[in-house]
């Protein structure tokens, strides 16, 4: 085997290694891969055009042209692939209910060593502080998006999460083993939607507006342990979803990451109370 064949079994290894983590974050988001790929291969190719990479073979500036198009292409494409309405066929969850339709979706799952009632009790405790990665990931968005961060206490270590989600005009419904929060707003015209209750959240469809639902889900999986599942859905009333669309899928691996260490922080809790 050739030192050529090795760089590039090397090279494929980490490729793969590198997919395998994004989704292991972002909880299998096909699109939002594809577009992060591309754009990988975009500075890929762009670095190329400076220096090619020899040790990879490549000679000419004008294979890492033709590699930084392919990636551009990739990474546009995805993101602005049209999103399709999803429809909930059977009903077995509040979020069902309360979100039968929907554009955009993440879901991630936890096992626990602890009963449900437990597991529910952690969630509703869980804090901000839990989530380790929160203040850099939003002094990132806030770079990109040139918001800077000013929380006025929004996103105090010790503050509750459900609590400030509540707080910030989300609506709750809950079961035995089920937390649902839900909340629109019309972005159009930049003003709350009026939602009051989960059947205006359901039949509320005004054009301009975005409805957000998540859920916590605690099972029962035998044998002292449970398995507990968070699941986000977005639904956009409007002619097009380009913007949300671009919006979702690039902020998929930082939003997976988040919710790994919510579940992680219940889970914590949920055994340490056990």
């Amino acid at each position: 085997m050739s030192v050529m064949t090795r760089r590039w079994i090397v090279l494929a290894a980490i490729a793969i290694g590198a997919i395998l983590l994004f989704n292991y974050w972002a909880s299998f988001q096909p699109l939002s891969t594809l577009a992060y790929s591309g754009i990988v291969l975009a500075l890929i190719g762009l670095a190329n055009l400076a220096i090619p990479f020899r040790f990879f073979g490549v000679r000419k500036r004008a294979t890492g042209a033709w590699i930084l198009a392919g990636g551009v292409g990739l990474a546009v494409a995805a993101l602005l692939w049209p999103a399709p309405v999803h429809r909930v066929a059977q009903h077995r969850t509040r979020l069902d209910d309360i979100m039968p339709e929907y554009q955009f979706s993440e879901r991630h799952t936890v096992r626990t060593r602890a009963h449900p009632e437990q597991v529910m009790q952690a969630t509703r405790a869980a804090t901000w502080g839990d989530l380790k990665s929160l203040n850099t990931l939003m002094k990132v968005r806030g770079a990109v998006l040139r918001e800077p961060l000013h929380d006025n206490g929004y996103f105090s270590p010790d503050k509750r999460i459900l609590d400030a989600f509540a707080a910030s005009g989300y609506l709750v419904d809950s079961s035995e083993h089920e937390f649902v929060m839900f909340g629109a707003v019309n972005m159009r015209e930049r003003r709350p939607s009026g939602v009051s209750n989960a059947q205006e959240f359901v039949d509320y469809r005004e054009q301009g507006a975005i409805k957000t639902a998540f859920d916590f889900n605690a099972k029962d999986a035998g044998a002292g342990w449970s398995t507990l599942t968070t699941e986000t859905r977005m639904m956009v009333q409007n002619d097009s979803t380009r913007g949300p669309a671009i919006y979702w899928r690039l902020i998929v691996p930082g939003s997976g990451l988040l919710r790994r260490e919510w579940l992680d922080g219940i889970k914590r809790r949920a055994e340490n109370d056990h």
